[in-house]
């Protein structure tokens, strides 16, 4: 499941949800950003305004001794939205996510490689999302999951519920119900390991030369 996505400026200008110029002047000419769980990000409201939420619902789990123990839930199933978990989220409180892209992991000799999903005319992509307050952290939102589209189902099970331009007003407008996989034009490449620290080129030997 998507644990990882990008934000930035890039693809503002060719969007066509009528939040670009908007989504652009707080977002700014800030370089594109890596978005992971925990961290703030913007999203869209029914009524168009951008705030900043935190990504991740927080939920008690099972502990020793007492002791809380918190989860971070970073996407909601689309299968699973009528739960108590996200239920009332789902009915009372949506919003959408921008994104220029998001990541999947495959495996390959060289261990876990990611690859960055986009739309295929580098539009800006707009992710199905939910929100609640959280006491701690204050707003705090999720992503939607859904069935795959074909160009993400060799990789993986399940994808953010990507909406295309005639689908965002009726979703935030709570008249849509069901998502399945995107009908937005998607295409990936193999991106550089972000989670992986970069090694420091070891110091040269006192008088040599670069």
């Amino acid at each position: 499941m998507c644990t990882a996505y990008k934000v930035g400026p890039k693809g503002h200008a060719s969007e066509n949800s009528g939040f670009g110029n908007t989504l652009a002047s707080i977002l700014g000419e800030s370089a594109p950003r890596i978005v992971r769980p925990t961290h703030k990000a913007p999203v869209v409201m029914p009524g168009g305004s951008i705030r900043e939420m935190t990504w991740g619902f927080r939920r008690k789990v099972p502990a020793v001794k007492s002791k809380t123990r918190w989860q971070t839930i970073v996407n909601s199933r689309e299968d699973k939205l009528g739960g108590r978990t996200w239920s009332e989220a789902f009915q009372e409180r949506r919003c959408v996510v921008p994104a220029f892209s998001f990541f999947e992991w495959v495996k390959d000799s060289t261990g876990m490689v990611p690859l960055e999903f986009e739309d295929s005319s580098q539009r800006m992509l707009w992710i199905a999302g939910i929100w609640e307050n959280d006491e701690d952290r204050g707003e705090v939102f999720s992503m939607i999951t859904t069935d795959p589209n074909t160009i993400v189902s060799p990789v993986h099970d399940r994808m953010p519920a990507v909406l295309s331009p005639h689908q965002i007003r009726p979703f935030l407008d709570l008249e849509l119900h069901e998502f399945g996989p995107t009908t937005v034009p998607l295409a990936f490449t193999e991106a550089e390991n972000f989670l992986t620290p970069k090694k420091s080129k070891p110091a040269s030997p006192q008088g040599e030369l670069f």
